[in-house]
């Protein structure tokens, strides 16, 4: 483990993020306000998403918990053995990795940092190889390459989503490396995994929650990429007929996860459903230098505390996993106190 370098990138993380909060004083109230409108309206708001995300042709999927992901995802592969997938957090929820290699499905994984680290414990939710040294630029230029090669011959490509706007439909996908774009775009089928929690009402919301994900979670302004895709590829550019699938993908599929989510909600556990998996808690926390690089990050701090109730088969963490600093609540932009 390369902790030198983890340091460093936490320390530019954290220098960066508090010189552009200047910037944005109102950031943190905003994705407050957005996240705490959908908690408290999240049944009627999957509705509304689902009948917008269908409005622009997607095939929505509502999975009721992990293994019901799984399966789904398994069933619209139709037997296809192989299938490219991006970095994301959902995947570590619903272990979706392990599960398809156990079912004989080959997985390429498009994140530069994953290609270089491989995936047995996920150290950070955007920066796969922040305790991993990185060969030169020409071997990376040459990966990224074979990576947009192989996935440019591949049927089925697998993405996450950092908002549902349940208004018109859109997702909006946030990337440093251009890697979600090409899997969400070269193969055939899209399919996309998003818990029900990542629905926000309008096209400025999502921009808000992608703009506080890069701030707080990678102190930059924002990410090198948003894409914001409203369902399959369409153009009526051909002797003025509509066609589907020139650009893009022909099937858009939406995989609207709940996994614990309503009931979270039911139960008024707004801190669940805040979450934006930017990283923030992570900066400061001596928890995650001290032992989150080597668990993964879902096990540490702030992450263990409201986030292990969606990881199947892990415990609740209680007040020893974490120490009393305090830092990761000062630092959410979503405003969860633990």
């Amino acid at each position: 483990m390369n902790s030198t370098k983890v340091q460093r990138i936490l320390t530019q993380i954290s220098s960066r993020r508090d010189t552009l909060l200047q910037e944005y004083p109102n950031l943190a109230s905003q994705v407050q306000a957005i996240k705490s409108t959908m908690a408290t309206n999240l049944k009627e708001s999957v509705e509304k998403a689902t009948t917008s995300l269908k409005g622009k042709g997607c095939h929505v999927i509502f999975a009721k918990d992990a293994r019901e992901a799984q399966e789904q995802i398994l069933k619209i592969l139709a037997g296809n053995q192989s299938v490219a997938m991006s970095k994301n957090s959902v995947f570590t929820e619903v272990a979706l990795r392990d599960y398809l290699k156990s079912n004989m499905v080959e997985v390429l994984d498009t994140d530069l940092g994953e290609k270089v680290v491989g995936t047995k414990v996920e150290a950070h939710p955007w920066i796969a190889s922040i305790n991993t040294s990185i060969p030169n630029k020409e071997w990376v230029a040459q990966i990224k390459d074979e990576i947009k090669q192989q996935v440019a011959h591949m049927e089925y490509g697998i993405t996450g989503a950092e908002a549902i706007i349940e208004q018109n439909g859109t997702l909006a996908l946030l990337e440093s490396e251009g890697n979600v774009r090409f899997t969400s775009n070269l193969p055939y089928n899209h399919i996309v995994v998003a818990g029900i929690d990542k629905i926000v009402p309008s096209l400025e919301d999502a921009l808000t929650v992608c703009r506080a994900i890069s701030v707080y979670g990678m102190g930059k302004d924002i990410l090198k990429y948003i894409s914001f895709i409203s369902g399959p590829s369409r153009t009526a550019d051909i002797e003025f007929r509509m066609v589907q699938g020139m650009h893009g993908p022909k099937e858009v599929y939406i995989i609207l996860l709940d996994n614990g989510r309503l009931a979270a909600a039911e139960n008024q556990q707004w801190d669940l459903l805040k979450c934006l998996h930017c990283g923030g808690c992570l900066v400061d926390c001596p928890k995650y230098l001290a032992e989150g690089l080597e668990r993964g990050y879902y096990y540490t701090g702030k992450r263990a505390k409201v986030l292990a109730a969606f990881l199947e088969g892990s415990k609740q963490a209680n007040d020893a996993d974490c120490g009393d600093c305090s830092l990761c609540n000062k630092n959410c932009p979503a405003g969860i106190q633990v």
